[in-house]
């Protein structure tokens, strides 16, 4: 398709953190139980000039929705060499949570990225919602 390898890598590393995200934080068991209803989790990946949009969503309990709320306002009220300082600190404090990780997914999404990212809580029932993310990634030239 002609995409330079430096964004082909990072399309790539941002769809595994979305995936991991998804494999690890989904909710959706529980809440076909609560629901009925049987909602998929999705990836997709558009291309609109110079510009790739990642989209995932996923189910998740709406008791995770403030955590990870305050992470992404906080992580998006940063400059891109903040993000970067953060994603040291975050790596080398040597604590991990409950999933296995240090909680560095999103932190790593928006350091590959370059850019804010963009997400939305769909009520789906009074105990889960649909989580989506949505992250932008330029086309490096040359």
């Amino acid at each position: 398709m002609g995409i330079p390898i430096g964004t082909y890598k990072r399309i790539l590393l941002v769809m595994i953190e979305a995936l991991e995200n998804i494999m690890k934080h989904s909710r959706k068991p529980a809440c076909i139980a609560e629901t009925g209803q049987d909602s998929v989790s999705t990836l997709s990946i558009m291309r609109e000039g110079n510009m790739f949009s990642l989209c995932s969503s996923n189910i998740l309990d709406n008791s995770a929705m403030p955590v990870l709320q305050k992470k992404l306002d906080h992580l998006n009220s940063l400059s891109k060499q903040e993000v970067k300082d953060l994603y040291k600190d975050t790596i080398t404090n040597g604590e991990f949570t409950n999933t296995g990780g240090a909680g560095l997914g999103l932190i790593e999404i928006a350091k590959i990225s370059g850019n804010k990212i963009g997400y939305e809580f769909r009520p789906l029932h009074e105990t889960c919602s649909i989580f989506t993310l949505q992250v932008k990634i330029e086309e490096s030239r040359g």
